[in-house]
C-alpha cells in the first residue's frame, strides 16, 4: 500500500486528511490478517527539518504489526527503491491510497520484475476540481496541466478506483469515458467504488483543559471551534462576516481555531482571514492558536460547543467530503456546516447536525445565535452526530469494497489492450499525415509542370516576337521622354 504519513496515531504537529485516509484503508486489512507493506510519503510540513527516510520491517502499533517505510519525496519517487521494496515483499496486489500515492503506483503496476499485479487507485476527492479551486486562489491556470497529467496517468493505468462520494464516482466515470476506458472490453465492468471518509472506533478521552479558563474564555461562553487547514475551498469571508454578526448579537460567542495555512497547497487563505480579524472590533474574541500538536486537538473537540465547517460552493466541495466533520462526530461535538458536500446532505437528512446556506453570512449568524441561545440543542445534535458517525462511517463499514477486492484482486478487462478510440485517433493522425504529404507532392508536381510550360512558351515564336516588340516599345518611350525634356517640357501630361 502506497500512502501518506503521518497517520493519526503518530504524534506529529500536523495530521492531514491524507494520513487519516491511509490508516482508514490499512487498519481493516490488518484486522483481517492480511500481510501489509505500507510505503508512505512523509508530508514535509508534518516532520522536523532534516527528516530522513525511515524503514521498519516490523512496525508495532497496538496489536498491529506491519512493514512500514516513511519516505521523503526523492525516495518516494525513486522507482528503483520502490521496486526493490516491492520485490522483497512480493505483493499479490497494490493499493494507492489518495491521489499522489496512486500516481506513483501507476509507475509500478507491473512490479516487481515481470510479475504484474492489480492496482487499486484511491482518488481522494476530484483532483481537477481541486485544480480549479487552486487556480481561482492563485489567479492563473498554471497548475492545470500538472494536475491533469497526473490524473490521466492514474485513470488510464489503474484497474479499479475508489472515490469519497457517489457524486465523485460519476465524475470519475466521465473521465474514464473521455480517455477511452469505457470500451468493448470493459462493458459491464464496475470501475468505481465509493469509500467515504471514515472514523476509527475508539472514542476520544479528555486529558487536559485547553479552552475554558484560557485566553479570556469563560465557563459559560459558547465556543465555536475550527480545526485543521484553511484550504482553497474555505470561505473565510462568509465565516468572518457570519461570526461578526453573531458576536454583535451575543457577547458570549467566542471563536477558537487550531490549524492554519497549508504550505504545500494554500498560503493565502489563512493570512487573509487573520488580516480581517485584526481590524475587527471583536478581535479579542477570536482565539487563533495555529497548528498545535495532534495529541492536543481532541481536547479542543471535547471542550467546545460546536464545530464549524465552511465551504465555498464549488465543484471541489460538491464532489468531496470532510474529515473534520467525522472527527467532531467521534467526539460528540455539534456540527454546523455549509450545505455543499454529500456528507453535509446526509448528516442533515439524519438530523445529526446543522447546515446553513453557503455564501450566506446572515444564515450562518442566525444558526450560531440559535445554538448559543440554547446550548442544549447543540449537545443533543452532538449525541446524534456521534451515533450517526460510528454507525455509518466506521473504518470497517466504509472500506468493505476494498476488503472484498483484496480477497481476489483482478486486473481490469482492458489491461494491456488499446481502446479503439485511441486506435482510431492514431489512424486518423496517420491519415492526416499521409494526406498532407500527398498534398505537398501534388503542389510540387504542379509547380514543376508550370515551370515546364513556361519554358515551352518562352521558346516559342509568338513569345519571342512579343518579347521583341515589348523591348522596342520600352526604348521608343524612353526616346520620346528624352526629346520632350530637350524641348523644355518639365513633365509629361496625358496628352503628350
Amino acid at each position: 500500500m502506497l500512502g501518506m504519513s503521518p497517520m493519526p496515531f503518530e504524534n506529529d504537529i500536523k495530521v492531514y486528511g491524507t494520513g487519516i485516509r491511509t490508516w482508514q484503508f490499512a487498519q481493516p486489512l490488518l484486522d483481517k490478517g492480511h500481510r501489509l507493506c505500507l510505503v508512505c510519503y512523509a508530508v514535509p510540513s508534518a516532520y522536523p527539518d532534516g527528516f530522513v527516510s525511515t524503514s521498519f520491517k516490523d512496525y508495532k502499533y497496538g496489536n498491529y504489526s506491519f512493514e512500514y517505510h516513511i519516505l521523503k519525496k526523492d525516495d518516494f519517487e525513486d522507482k528503483d527503491l520502490l521496486l526493490k521494496i516491492a520485490g522483497e515483499f512480493n505483493p499479490d496486489c497494490m493499493v494507492g491510497c489518495t491521489f499522489y500515492p496512486s500516481f506513483i503506483g501507476t509507475k509500478l503496476k507491473n512490479a516487481p520484475g515481470d510479475k504484474a499485479v492489480p492496482l487499486w487507485a484511491d482518488l481522494f476527492g476530484h483532483v481537477m476540481a481541486e485544480a480549479q479551486a487552486r487556480s481561482c486562489i492563485d489567479k492563473n491556470d498554471r497548475h492545470l496541466f500538472h494536475y491533469w497529467n497526473s490524473e490521466y496517468n492514474i485513470i488510464t493505468g489503474a484497474d479499479i478506483f475508489s472515490c469519497v462520494s457517489a457524486r465523485q464516482e460519476y465524475a470519475t466515470i466521465g473521465e474514464l469515458g473521455a480517455v477511452g476506458r469505457l470500451n468493448t472490453f470493459t462493458c459491464g465492468y464496475e470501475f468505481t467504488r465509493t469509500i467515504p471518509c471514515g472514523l476509527p472506533s475508539e472514542k476520544y478521552e479528555h486529558k487536559k483543559r485547553v479552552i475554558r479558563g484560557e485566553n479570556g474564555i469563560e465557563k459559560d461562553d459558547f465556543v465555536i471551534l475550527w480545526t485543521g487547514g484553511y484550504n482553497t475551498w474555505t470561505d473565510v469571508d462568509t465565516l468572518f462576516k457570519g461570526l461578526s454578526l453573531a458576536m454583535d448579537s451575543n457577547p458570549k460567542i467566542k471563536f477558537v481555531s487550531t490549524g492554519g495555512e497549508i504550505p504545500e497547497q494554500d498560503m493565502k487563505t489563512y493570512p487573509h482571514f487573520l488580516s480581517m480579524i485584526e481590524s475587527s472590533p471583536y478581535k479579542n474574541r477570536f482565539v487563533m492558536k495555529g497548528w498545535i500538536p495532534g495529541s492536543e486537538v481532541p481536547d479542543h473537540y471535547l471542550e467546545a460547543d460546536a464545530g464549524i465547517n465552511i465551504d465555498r460552493d464549488i465543484y471541489e466541495v460538491r464532489l468531496g467530503s470532510k474529515n473534520r466533520i467525522l472527527d467532531w462526530f467521534r467526539a460528540g461535538l455539534c456540527v454546523l456546516t455549509s450545505n455543499v458536500c454529500e456528507l453535509a446532505e446526509l448528516m442533515a437528512g439524519a438530523g445529526a447536525g446543522y447546515v446553513f446556506e453557503p455564501g450566506n453570512p446572515g444564515d450562518l449568524a442566525d444558526k450560531l445565535i440559535m445554538l448559543a441561545s440554547d446550548p442544549e440543542k447543540a449537545r443533543t445534535a452532538g449525541k446524534k452526530g456521534m451515533e450517526f458517525g460510528f454507525s455509518q462511517f466506521n473504518f470497517k463499514k466504509t472500506t468493505l469494497p476494498l476488503q472484498q477486492w483484496v480477497e481476489d484482486p483482478k486486473m481490469a478487462p482492458d489491461r494491456g489492450k488499446e481502446s479503439e478510440l485511441f486506435m482510431g485517433r492514431e489512424r486518423a493522425l496517420a491519415n492526416l499525415d499521409r494526406i498532407s504529404r500527398n498534398q505537398e507532392k501534388m503542389i510540387e508536381e504542379r509547380d514543376k509542370r508550370i515551370r515546364e510550360l513556361e519554358g515551352l512558351v518562352k521558346r516559342g515564336l509568338p513569345y519571342r516576337i512579343y518579347s521583341y516588340f515589348k523591348v522596342a516599345g520600352r526604348k521608343a518611350r524612353a526616346g520620346f521622354k528624352k526629346s520632350g525634356e530637350k524641348a523644355g517640357h518639365g513633365h509629361h501630361t496625358k496628352d503628350s
